[in-house]
């Protein structure tokens, strides 16, 4: 399995040497259709990377049903959360097909960021994009939702 850190979005920025740290402190699994990468309120020690395939994301309500919150494909990644709040995932992740992943242990990523500036300069502004990117999206998702309740009546 040869996973390219180049083609992760919030890796694109990085040079050679970059992509060399961010690879050496990867772990590269197979996870198969069915199986759960993570579940809801495991730790959140570690940002997943979605090299190939499409994981379901799902959030337990208060009557114990699961909610499907989103299906992510190749070249997402989980877990950013964390590197704020350090807190527990508050999603179940499972995989929908064979899927390709590398697991950053976000202590690992901590550290060398906290080393090289330019670096983290690179990858935090293509994180908060992407979280600019998601949150506009649940804004677009939570109009429609008004305005479907508000027809409703």
């Amino acid at each position: 399995m040869s996973l390219d850190v180049k083609k992760i979005p919030i890796f694109a920025d990085f040079d050679e040497k970059e992509i060399g740290a961010i690879s050496g402190m990867a772990l590269k699994s197979i996870i198969q259709q069915g199986e759960f990468v993570f579940r809801e309120n495991d730790p959140g020690d570690t940002l997943i990377i979605l090299e190939l395939g499409s994981i379901r994301l799902t959030k337990k309500i208060a009557n114990g049903d699961e909610h499907e919150v989103v299906t992510l494909g190749s070249g997402s990644y989980m877990g950013e959360m964390s590197l704020f709040d350090q807190g527990r995932r508050s999603t179940s992740g499972q995989a929908m097909e064979r899927c390709e992943i590398m697991v950053i242990p976000l202590n690992l990523l901590r550290s060398l960021l906290d080393q090289n500036a330019t670096m983290a300069a690179k990858f935090y502004k293509r994180l908060a994009s992407g979280i600019a990117r998601r949150l506009k999206y649940l804004n677009e998702d939570f109009v429609a939702l008004k305005k479907f309740l508000a027809t409703r009546g």
